[in-house]
């Protein structure tokens, strides 16, 4: 079809010369006919007014043959038309000429069949870049079809279709319409199977290898990334960015790479990768590579012309580079993008380094001179904004560190693009979005006559931001839940965060409404308030596989519910340092299902007046939160690189008023860093927090720490993770008295039977939560198509007990409460404290992979994670009393759970 291509390119440039104007005869040109009108005539979808823009002949003017060929070449140029023809009809008042056109047929459709490696957004994007100019609605042009082919033949070649077969058809669609239908053969797929090299001494080949950037042998990894499929410009880039730049390293400027051999076989066998035992049929290539090392050579003298802004030794320093040191080409370029960075945050946007080296064959050295073109300062002199079509300029403006008038630095603006970025407003702004335009004639301005100005305009794409939401699902922390939600985080386009929400669920329901304004009176001051109702079930019975004869601990552990207000604000003290404080105040409600954890957690004090079961009701908790965050992650929800720091201290109650009083400080580190080419991110995040009582008084048990659960440790359940307390409760069995022989005993006062009251002591497991708490987790997320993630991930966590005396008996506390000592059971004492169960208060850990797709509306995945749990407590626990012992086991080896939100 190819053919047809050619023969339709062809019989339009014939129907060029078929068509010109022929001269006039040499009457008329003497004469001087007038141009009565100008006519177009075959248009159906271009608009006359554009073809009559490309004629320079007017009506009412002398008719010249030289301007009417003009004229042709022009409409013909315009690439709308098949077929031009200018013809000629006598007038009233003289000559009608008239254009006859023949409209190119549009593409209607773009079909590609049998295109397997690569899907149409890529083929799309390889279209734009390469600027084929082929799309649908767009007039047919057979060059253009044949660039394409070129394009499509490339892009299969880099994914390892070195064989691919291409053409193309042309299906008719009335009224004058094509179908353009791509027929591809991708043929066999072409991997690395071998790369050797010849000749090298001081890299071995697995070194050089490992260098190759862009290609490598075919493996698991390489076959999941991509690299071994075979190209030849991956392996040219790979030898030159990777072998080259190895060697240059280590001081062999004259490596030469000889042109690599390469040898493609035919393959057949057993695929095991990525599905077993399938039958294949391929290509693979071996690929020798013979180098010449030459010898090893060292920094000779550096020296530096035309600077004037820094000395020489700070440029030298810069560098890192030292006469006699083994040369380094890559010192160089890091060098020169250091100093790209130091001249611009200066202004210097235009600097321009140029080395050259003069190398000394006999001596084995190289000499440097950088010349040094550091070009004019220049000033802010515009700065606008495209793209914002809903947040107000100043919102966007007071994030920008240069202001108008100032000397401009490219650091102040790398800075700027990531606060823009931590907003959230906007899709992710690269250094591209910010385009400057240095005008190279001065003008006058605050550095005299001669000042220099750039004008930067930064692009912006906004995201929606408002959404209203129904939610619904399943999760360790929420349990079964449904919910609605409104929030928009640029409210009016001021930036200011409004957020509305209401949920319900098995283990969780929340009524929050919230309110941030960023700059309070234009200040870089964030102010804001919270109103909130919660109410959390812990529910350990999901975590106990109790034994047998065990006393079950039930369902729900406690209920604890909370209603209150915040008010919070925040001031930057240096840039990505904030201080925040926040007061809070809220009414708290503890219910616990089974009276024997009742009885167990309200023998602790933590309220000054100490009353017993009725300890966890109508509880007032005043508490102010000092806070410093240091944060420089990217964005708040998709990040890749930055991070962050916050430190806290949670003061609740004593000079604050409420009923308890305890402090909680707490340590959170995040770290992200974009890994293979900026497509894959690797994050770490750590965490650390201690509470106490104090006053002699005891921290809340909602206010221990309970860790595990899709926020901290994966593998296991929500706060399920957390050191165990085992004690004994006495009851009373009325039991009848029999004498010797078994027959019932009468009292001879009442002539009934005698009852006596037997104690019988029973034992039960409850958690105690620790009062410390450490969690590291590190995953590495990989994106696979779209808003589909793969995440393996690794989380390592403890909660201890560190400061025992919070978990004693409250001095005026009357209990039910045992202690198994000296093989007999005594009252707990005033004072003293609960035994643990060993072992409990260990580091849990759990690893595996989780599968993570974005939610638009929620702005945060939905998660399934695959767990697998090395450390957890599995144990059997003996009862003091006797009987069947408990069976404790806080996970399974292996878990599977499904969850919306992010662990860090």
């Amino acid at each position: 079809m190819l053919t047809k291509g050619r023969a339709l390119a062809l019989s339009c440039v014939l129907s060029v010369f078929a068509f010109l104007p022929p001269p006039l005869p040499a009457a008329q040109a003497q004469t001087q006919e007038i141009i009565e009108n100008i006519e177009i005539r075959g248009t159906r979808r271009v608009p006359q007014d554009t073809v009559k823009f490309h004629i320079v002949s007017q009506k009412n003017a002398p008719l010249d043959p030289n301007v009417l060929r003009r004229d042709f070449k022009a409409v013909w140029a315009t690439n709308f038309f098949d077929g031009l023809k200018i013809s000629f009809e006598d007038g009233k008042a003289g000559k009608i000429v008239i254009f006859t056109v023949k409209e190119k047929p549009l593409i209607r459709n773009i079909e590609y069949k049998g295109l397997k490696s690569a899907t149409n957004t890529e083929v799309l994007d390889k279209f734009k870049e390469k600027k084929v100019g082929l799309g649908i609605e767009t007039p047919l042009d057979p060059a253009k079809i044949q660039r394409a082919v070129s394009v499509l033949t490339d892009l299969l070649a880099e994914k390892g279709r070195q064989y691919a077969e291409i053409k193309y058809e042309l299906t008719e669609v009335p009224p004058n319409s094509r179908l353009v239908t791509f027929i591809i053969n991708e043929g066999p797929k072409v991997k690395v199977k071998k790369i050797e090299f010849n000749g090298n001494t001081v890299f071995s080949d697995r070194e050089l290898r490992k260098s190759m950037k862009y290609i490598k042998q075919t493996d698991l990894i390489s076959t999941f990334t991509g690299k071994a499929t075979f190209d030849r410009n991956k392996l040219e880039g790979s030898l030159e960015l990777g072998v080259r730049a190895k060697y240059h390293s280590e001081g062999y400027i004259k490596l030469l790479i000889k042109e690599p051999k390469i040898d493609v076989r035919d393959v057949s066998g057993l695929s095991f990768f990525p599905i077993p035992l399938r039958p294949k049929k391929g290509k693979r290539v071996f690929i020798d590579v013979d180098l010449e090392e030459g010898n090893q050579y060292r920094v000779g003298e550096v020296n530096f012309t035309g600077n004037t802004l820094f000395k020489s030794d700070l440029l030298l320093r810069v560098f890192g580079m030292q006469q006699g040191e083994v040369f380094n080409g890559e010192l160089i370029r890091k060098g020169f993008e250091n100093l790209k960075k130091i001249y611009g945050g200066q202004g210097y946007i235009n600097f321009t380094p140029i080395p050259r080296q003069d190398i000394d064959d006999e001596a084995k050295l190289v000499n440097v001179v950088f010349d040094f073109d550091e070009g004019h300062r220049y000033r802010l002199r515009r700065l606008d904004f495209v793209g914002n079509t809903t947040t107000r300029d100043k919102v966007i403006r007071r994030e920008v560190m240069v202001n108008e008038g100032e000397y401009f630095s490219t650091g102040l603006m790398d800075i700027s693009l990531l606060r823009l970025n931590q907003l959230g407003f906007f899709d992710q702004l690269k250094d591209e979005d910010a385009e400057q335009k240095p005008d190279p004639k001065p003008s006058p301005g605050p550095d005299g006559p001669e000042t220099y100005w750039v004008d930067v305009t930064l692009k912006v794409k906004e995201k929606g931001k408002n959404s209203i939401g129904f939610t619904g699902g399943v999760s360790g922390w929420g349990g079964s839940f449904l919910g609605l939600n409104y929030s928009t985080n640029n409210f009016m386009g001021y930036g200011e965060t409004l957020d509305f929400s209401l949920q319900g669920g098995t283990r969780q329901s929340a009524y929050v409404f919230s309110f941030t304004e960023p700059y309070f009176r234009d200040r870089p001051l964030t102010t804001g308030f919270t109103v909130f109702h919660r109410r959390f079930s812990f529910r350990e019975g999901d975590t106990f596989f109790g034994g047998f004869g065990a006393v079950p601990l039930g369902n729900e552990l406690f209920g604890q519910g909370s209603t209150g207000f915040s008010v919070f604000a925040s001031y930057p003290i240096r840039p990505f340092t904030r201080f925040g404080l926040t007061y809070s105040l809220d009414n708290s409600s503890t219910e616990f299902a089974s009276e024997q954890n009742r009885a167990f957690f309200s023998a602790f004090q933590f309220t000054d007046t100490f009353t017993g079961f009725g300890n966890y009701t109508g509880l007032l908790r005043s508490k102010i939160i000092p806070t410093i965050t240091y944060n420089t992650v990217d964005n708040p929800f998709t990040p890749t690189n930055g991070k962050s720091l916050t430190a806290l201290v949670q003061f609740t109650g004593g000079p604050l008023g409420g009923d308890v009083k305890f402090y909680q400080p707490y340590l959170e580190a995040k770290w992200f860093r974009p890994m293979n080419k900026r497509r894959n991110t690797l994050g770490m995040r750590g965490l650390f927090s201690y509470v106490s009582g104090f006053g002699g008084l005891s921290a809340p048990i909602f206010d221990r720490a309970f860790i595990g659960g899709e926020d901290s440790i994966r593998g296991f359940d929500i706060r399920a993770l957390s050191p165990l307390a085992l004690v004994t409760q006495r009851t009373f069995n009325q039991v009848t008295r029999r004498d010797p022989t078994g027959a019932p005993v009468i009292d001879p006062t009442t002539g009934g039977t005698i009852i006596d009251n037997v104690a019988v002591f029973s034992s039960f497991i409850t958690p105690v939560g620790g009062d410390t708490q450490v969690v590291y987790n590190i995953e590495y997320r990989i994106p696979i198509v779209g808003p589909v993630t793969l995440a393996p991930f690794l989380d390592i966590g403890r909660s201890w007990v560190w400061k025992k005396s919070q978990l004693r008996i409250a001095e005026s506390a009357v209990t039910n409460l045992y202690k198994f000592e000296n093989n007999s059971f005594r009252p707990y004492r005033p004072g003293e404290q609960v035994d643990l169960v060993p072992g409990t208060s260990k580091a849990r850990a759990s690893t595996g992979v989780e599968v993570q797709v974005v939610l638009p509306v929620v702005n945060a995945p939905f998660r399934l994670i695959f767990g697998y749990n090395p450390l957890r407590y599995d144990d059997i626990i003996a009862r003091p009393e006797g009987g069947f012992p408990f069976f404790y086991r806080d996970a399974n080896k292996r878990e599977i759970k499904f969850t919306v939100g992010r662990t860090f």
